[in-house]
């Protein structure tokens, strides 16, 4: 198999394997004040998984998996607690659509879908994230009545 081939995983495919890795999960997360935890525990042809501990209110800008040269689909499995995940909706009038994630819950969006995510509870969260292919970087972005504006792009293991 080609680095090509192996390179982007289906939607169900990454939503299976986070399903998969959050049942299985060994590893415990850890909880910070500063900002939500995030640590790489494990890599596969074609895809990386990652795990979050969110405290209450903590959450990431609205961003991309657009990287630097390669975009990556990914899937989100909630471990324990809540989690709201805002999309923005492109078109004419651009809007966010919120959805709240439980225990059990998984979710995809594929490499183009800029999103949000946050622990709006009173209680801390837990999340296994699966991207195909690894995440190299972000791309951060601010939302106004005008849409999106590009902001920054965001390095994996350097800037979260």
């Amino acid at each position: 198999m080609s680095d090509q081939t192996l390179s982007v995983l289906t939607a169900g495919r990454l939503e299976s394997l986070a399903a998969f890795y959050a049942e299985h999960l060994v590893l415990r997360p850890r909880f910070t004040k500063g900002s939500r935890w995030a640590r790489r525990v494990l890599s596969g042809p074609g895809h990386e998984a990652w795990l979050l501990g969110w405290l209450p209110g903590q959450g990431t800008e609205l961003h991309d998996h657009g990287g630097l040269e390669r975009p990556a689909a990914a899937a989100v499995a909630v471990v324990s607690g809540r989690l709201t995940e805002y999309t923005v909706r492109p078109g004419a009038f651009p809007a966010l659509a919120r959805a709240e994630l439980g225990p059990g819950a998984v979710t995809a969006v594929d490499d183009r879908t800029v999103h949000a995510v946050r622990n709006d509870s009173r209680a801390p969260a837990v999340s296994l994230h699966v991207y195909s292919p690894g995440l190299d970087a972000m791309r951060t972005y601010l939302f106004d009545e005008t849409g999106l504006s590009p902001s920054k792009i965001k390095r994996a293991g350097e800037d979260w």
